[in-house]
């Protein structure tokens, strides 16, 4: 959240340059005609706490505190929350400044060659037995100096009106909605809401591309998980029959027939030895069971010398 703040500062102001990284932060802006530097300072607590702004050199205006310089009033900072836009803060601030100039505080006013002021006049007037105009101009001059910064434009209304200001609500909040920074502040509102009115709008109708594609990876993966049981199935009947097709295998089961081959020939020589055969029939089967032995035998021998081969080349 932190970076995500920094990043706006550096989206939405020009010349933002880096004093200490993640914790302060400088920004120029002019100001009728001068150029004025806006230090922002983020404490171990931001963004949960509101940064601290403050201008340089100080500034004769509402938002600013005259004595420090620290940007107090402003709305956004006033109605700082952990959801604000820091860049957005600043950049308010900065463009307060540039369509309002303020004077600086260390600025005086001339006083040499000065008219005389408006409410010496009058009474100068006074003492001559003249009646003083107390035209709206006048009454103006009267009530507000010149060298004041006037944010707000009370210096245009009557005393009717600043009276009216002071016990109708109504006539107070509709005048707080027509401040020109204000109107800016509902207007970046406005766009801030139409913009996420129509990220809404985009994500409802992706809603039914990001259903169909989920249910399209589930259906992949309930396909990869049978055929992965498929494969682990075919992977134990391959290494089932690679051990019965193994040469050394091979080896046993032709040692196990020429074994059992000698024996039945044995047996033969036994049953006709005993008198329990004729000589035709032992002859036939002592041949047939020995034939069988001899083929047997040169099978395996074979195999051996194969075997015996691979081992010497390093198989």
């Amino acid at each position: 959240m932190r970076k995500r703040q920094i990043d706006t500062l550096k989206i939405f102001n020009h010349n933002v340059q880096e004093v200490k990284e993640n914790e302060e932060y400088l920004v120029n802006f002019d100001c009728g005609g001068r150029e004025i530097a806006i230090n922002i300072l983020l404490g171990s607590g931001f963004p949960n706490e509101k940064p601290k702004l403050i201008v340089s050199p100080i500034l004769r205006h509402p938002w600013v505190n005259g004595t420090t310089g620290e940007i107090e009033n402003a709305p956004g900072i006033l109605n700082y929350t952990i959801h604000s836009d820091l860049g957005r803060i600043v950049q308010a601030v900065g463009r307060e400044f540039e369509k309002h100039p303020p004077q600086f505080v260390n600025e005086s006013t001339p006083q040499h060659h000065a008219p005389p002021p408006a409410a010496a006049v009058a009474n100068q007037q006074c003492r001559n037995g003249n009646v003083p105009d107390y035209s709206v101009d006048n009454r103006n001059a009267l009530l507000s100096p010149s060298h004041e910064p006037d944010p707000f434009g009370l210096r245009n209304l009557t005393t009717d009106e600043l009276s009216r200001l002071n016990v109708d609500e109504d006539y107070l909040e509709e005048f707080v909605a027509k401040l020109p920074f204000l109107q800016h502040q509902n207007d970046e509102l406005d766009q801030l809401l139409a913009g996420i009115e129509s990220l809404a709008v985009d994500n409802l109708a992706r809603k039914q591309t990001v259903e169909e594609r989920k249910a399209k990876l589930e259906s992949l993966a309930l396909e990869f998980k049978e055929l992965g049981q498929q494969w682990e199935s075919m992977n134990q009947r391959y290494q089932r029959k690679a051990e019965d097709f193994s040469p050394q295998h091979i080896k046993e089961l032709l040692q196990i027939a020429v074994s059992t081959a000698d024996s039945k020939s044995d047996d033969e020589a036994q049953r006709f030895l005993a008198g329990q055969s004729d000589v035709g029939t032992f002859l036939q089967n002592f041949i047939e069971s020995r034939k069988l032995y001899t083929m047997r035998k040169a099978k395996e021998e074979r195999l051996v010398q194969q075997l015996t081969a691979l081992e010497r080349a390093a198989f």
